[in-house]
Order: structure tokens, then sequence, then C-alpha cells
């Protein structure tokens, strides 16, 4: 099914998914590299999405670096 394993690694569990599409997230892939398969089109989930809020507290962490 769906959204039971990470779309990027098939062998780990998913913490996280995409209620859009069911792609689903692991750990690793939120803590790294969290992003939207599809940023630039609308997305009634977004406000309550796990993956997006983690690549905006990534975005968040890097600007605070550079400053």
């Amino acid at each position: 099914m769906a959204g039971e394993t990470c779309r990027n690694h098939p062998d780990r569990p998913s913490v996280a998914m995409c209620q859009k599409y069911g792609h689903g997230y692991c750990l690793e892939c939120l803590e790294t590299d969290a992003h939207c398969s599809d940023p630039d089109i609308y997305c009634k989930f977004r406000e309550q999405c796990l993956v997006h809020f983690h690549y905006k507290e990534q975005k968040r962490e890097a600007a605070r670096g550079r400053a």
C-alpha cells in the first residue's frame, strides 16, 4: 500500500506521508532533504503538511546559518 514505506528508501517505514499523492517519507528524508513533490502547484493540505513544515524549518535554519 502506498505511503507505508519511504518513497526514496523502500526498505524503511515512513514517518510522514504526502496527503495529496500518498508518498511516504522516512525520518532520514525528512531531516536531510524534505521537499514537496510539486511545490508550485496548489495543495489543499500544505498548511498541515509535515513534509512542507520540515522544508520550511530547514530553510529557516539555513538562513540563520548565513546571517
